[in-house]
């Protein structure tokens, strides 16, 4: 708390909040801050942003890019080198409070036009690349002589048939994504608005749309019928090869996951974001389930 009251005593009229609430989050540690009558969300960033493979420096960048297309939050400070922000609250649920909303398909073609907006965007010079993250993960778990789920060896070999079949990335498959679409940084706004764009990045257009696949649940990907709805919103029609990409992805996007909690355990992430959840204990419960399914 003590950083946080440091943080808002150099912002002008922070200096004395009426109220401040903590909120929950695991990366970072995320506050609502009380001003007469108005409400801000001030989030103290991790300071492992780097060994988590995220640029506050691109954050920035795609916050402005997004806040100007009218597709995130109003930040109303940015502190850099840190990445700690200052932003006003968004009046509406996040998609994890009502996932059976989310599952509509009228709901989810719309979220998929929002993705579709945020891949027009102009580019910025981070790249966001999940196989390379995946893989140093994995090395560094093994390395630290953590004890990984039997036959965890194959899903690499996957990956590296995954990326093999995709071969190199351009446009128009290559462009500015979120890269985190989970629902709980989907907002059910009028327009639907992303918030949490630490990992935005260049990367696979196809990343995005499959995490909407996961975004409520990563174990149990949805259905045939979202999948068409997702290829057919974006692209007016579904071909075999991008069903086949998007299938693809699927699997990374989780494996994705499990190399975040895997990373974080790593790190020594403090865990203060739900009662028994632990990061190694979340990243091997979702890899078992990934075995089981291969």
């Amino acid at each position: 708390m003590q950083l946080l009251r440091d943080l808002l005593s150099q912002v002008g009229e922070f200096r004395e909040p009426d109220r401040i609430e903590p909120l929950r989050g695991l990366s970072n540690r995320n506050f609502r801050v009380v001003l007469g009558q108005d409400e801000y969300i001030v989030r103290l960033a991790s300071p492992r942003a780097e060994r988590l493979g995220i640029s506050r420096e691109a954050e920035a960048k795609a916050l402005r890019l997004a806040r100007a297309a009218n597709l995130g939050p109003e930040v109303i400070r940015y502190i850099l080198p840190e990445g700690h922000l200052i932003a006003r609250p968004i009046a509406a649920q996040p998609f994890s409070e009502t996932p059976d909303r989310f599952r509509e398909l009228v709901t989810l073609r719309s979220v998929v036009r929002v993705v579709r907006r945020v891949h027009a965007l102009p580019p910025i010079e981070h790249s966001f690349d999940p196989f390379a993250r995946i893989r140093a993960s994995f090395e560094r778990t093994v390395k630290a002589g953590v004890a990984l789920p039997a036959g965890s060896a194959t899903v690499l070999c996957r990956l590296d048939e995954i990326e093999a079949a995709r071969g190199p990335l351009v446009p128009p498959y290559l462009a500015l994504c979120h890269n985190d679409l989970f629902a709980g940084n989907l907002l059910d706004a009028d327009p639907i608005r992303l918030i949490d764009w630490e990992f935005a990045g260049m990367g696979d257009i196809f990343f995005d749309l499959a995490t909407l696949l996961v975004s409520c649940d990563e174990t149990a990907p949805l259905s045939d019928a979202h999948r068409h709805a997702i290829l057919d919103e974006y692209f007016g029609e579904e071909r075999p090869e991008h069903r086949r990409r998007l299938d693809d992805m699927v699997l990374v996007v989780q494996l994705h996951v499990v190399a975040w909690g895997l990373t974080h355990h790593a790190l020594g992430t403090p865990e203060h974001g739900w009662e028994g959840f632990t990061f190694l204990g979340f990243a091997t419960d979702l890899l078992t389930e990934i075995l089981k399914a291969l």
